[in-house]
């Protein structure tokens, strides 16, 4: 659908975050009357949610009714709004479809659509793949779960002619929340970087968290793309049964063709065809794990028609995200690493495998269910990077019971309070030379609103550390 009318005469959103503001304010601008619920009090709503008024939306904050949407021809719930939430179990009582902001997004644009989904690493690639593109001249739009209301970037493009529209590449980050709520949503490329137990406080298992992400390929025809990492074996089990054009990446196999590793260089194999894009040495940001990611990047940038030798630019240009991997500081000899954004026990898995040095790891913050047991062997005997990890600093709401699973491991094991108290504690712990790194596992929500407050929070007490030891090491 790209014309600029909803047939809707009513509709519900469902959390007013950036993307329930974004669609209801797009809903809005077209005629929709728009009813618009949150949990929380009006007082506590941002000034951007309450100049919906302005637009004629009815706001329902506070304890919302079952029957907030009755009337209502579809619900636009936000990611982080539950999806057994009463009034969105009344909504499909009633028979109303209860969609993603991206679902609602994808209906008005005209161009390419290239969706990253996975456990870990979408921000990363979604980032890269912007950037690639844009250094490349393509008309680029970097939206979804990485900031951007993917409604947002399609408002603005409705004003474009056909012509130019039409060249328009959405680049959009896709969690498993927005994808349970796709309908028509067809991804042109669509990559699944990798599948581990994540959010299971919402999921009944990892089968319904995995098949929520394998719904990224469900609209996909003959001629699209599925860029999928076959080292992956809950990724390669989900593609089994794919309508569209398999494209897979590897750091282990020699694939006919696909995206590998080959002599210390990412190559692009097509056709019996090596194209050799970067030398492993010059990709810019650490771990093995960003190595299948530049790998995906560099595929789903190859199928949108840029040149190796311009993909290898970009990428030697990138210099990572905030909160991803990303070095702080040094202070007296040891050197302070943020990954606030690992936040489940995967993430953190890899972080460890990014660092050659002795490590001080942070865990802790809101759990969401995690397996914290299966980071027993990547800490202990059992391990071929035994002794690697000194100690382990646990902190915040899951803190105590973290430490608890992981007594007896190898490290040692140190019970903090705050964020700031495990800081403290693992200045204490470690050694020059050393790494100390947050890479909680667990999400923030039990002392900040997002893990990059949480992040720059960390980068603050770090920054605390240094002034109060005369200065970086």
């Amino acid at each position: 659908m790209t014309s600029q009318r909803v047939s809707w005469k009513k509709a519900g959103i469902m959390g007013l975050g950036l993307s329930g503001v974004a669609a209801a304010g797009f809903l809005a601008r077209r005629g929709v009357q728009v009813v618009a619920a949150d949990s929380k009090p009006k007082e506590l709503l941002g000034d951007e949610a309450l100049g919906l008024e302005r637009l004629g939306v009815a706001l329902r904050p506070g304890a919302v009714a079952t029957s907030v949407f009755e009337g209502c021809e579809a619900v636009i719930a936000s990611p982080g709004v539950p999806a057994g939430a009463g009034p969105l179990a009344g909504a499909r009582a009633a028979g109303i479809p209860v969609l993603a902001e991206v679902e609602l997004a994808a209906r008005f644009v005209r161009g390419m659509i290239i969706g990253i989904t996975g456990t870990n690493g979408k921000s990363t690639v979604t980032s890269l793949i912007g950037d690639i593109l844009k250094a490349s001249g393509l008309a680029t739009r970097v939206c979804g779960n990485i900031g951007t209301p993917m409604t947002t970037v399609a408002e603005a493009d409705l004003a474009l002619p056909d012509e130019e529209a039409l060249k328009v590449h959405y680049v959009v980050e896709l969690s498993s929340f927005q994808l349970e709520g796709i309908r028509l949503l067809r991804p042109h490329i669509a990559l699944l970087l990798n599948l581990s137990p994540d959010h299971q406080d919402r999921y009944t298992g990892t089968d319904e968290y995995y098949a929520a992400k394998a719904r990224i390929f469900m609209n996909q025809r003959g001629d699209d793309v599925a860029i999928v990492n076959w080292d992956d074996p809950g990724c390669r089990q989900i593609v089994e049964r794919l309508a569209s054009r398999l494209f897979p990446f590897s750091l282990t196999q020699d694939l006919d063709d696909g995206a590998v590793l080959q002599g210390g260089h990412l190559v692009l194999r097509r056709g019996g065809r090596d194209e050799m894009v970067i030398e492993v040495s010059k990709v810019p940001i650490p771990g093995r794990h960003n190595l299948e990611n530049v790998l995906a990047s560099v595929s789903a940038a190859a199928h949108c028609g840029v040149a190796s030798a311009q993909i290898g630019r970009a990428v030697s240009a990138f210099r990572g995200l905030p909160h991803r991997l990303e070095l702080v500081t040094e202070v007296a000899g040891v050197s302070y690493y943020n990954d606030s954004k690992a936040t489940n026990v995967g993430a953190s898995a890899r972080a460890l495998e990014a660092f050659t040095s002795p490590i001080v790891l942070l865990l802790g913050g809101y759990d969401k269910g995690g397996d914290f047991e299966s980071l027993r062997g990547a800490l202990g005997t059992s391990s071929a990077r035994a002794g690697r990890v000194r100690a382990v600093v646990t902190f915040g709401k899951a803190g105590d019971d973290i430490a608890r699973r992981l007594e007896g491991s190898g490290p040692q094991i140190v019970r903090s309070g705050s964020l700031a108290d495990a800081v403290k504690a693992a200045s204490g712990v470690a050694h020059p030379g050393d790494v100390v790194l947050l890479a909680p596992a667990c999400a923030s929500f039990d002392a900040y609103t997002g893990y990059d407050k949480r992040g720059e929070d960390y980068r603050a007490t770090v920054r605390t550390l240094v002034s109060q030891t005369g200065g970086p090491g």
